[in-house]
């Protein structure tokens, strides 16, 4: 679904400010105006700036490259951390509702 928040992303040790573009529990879009040079299937780490009541967190999400396009890069999530995972399925769930416990059953059995 389409959600855009601040992020950046880590690869082999250097840092690319951008957004996350589109969110789900089982992949991601992230965008930055930098070029990365990062080939499919190559990893990289997503951390994503939560602004939340004043208060400001960062979560860190572990991706696998599936396409690149331009300044976009479409990311499988590999690894997620219980908080993060909690984080986003609030977030999701504020944006689309009910539909959200559907994908996130599936995500935790490893339909996916």
């Amino acid at each position: 679904m389409d959600y855009i928040v601040k992020g950046q992303a880590e690869y082999k040790g250097k840092f690319f400010p951008g957004e996350i573009t589109n969110i789900s529990l089982n992949g991601l879009l992230f965008r930055s105006d930098e070029l990365m040079d990062a080939s499919e299937q190559e990893k990289i780490t997503i951390m994503i700036n939560w602004e939340d009541e004043g208060e400001n967190t960062v979560s860190a999400i572990n991706c696998r490259v599936i396409r690149k396009n331009d300044h976009i890069l479409g990311l499988k999530v590999d690894f997620i951390d219980y908080d993060t995972l909690m984080a986003l399925k609030e977030k999701l769930a504020d944006k689309i509702g009910e539909k959200i416990n559907e994908e996130f059953i599936d995500f935790m059995i490893g339909d996916k």
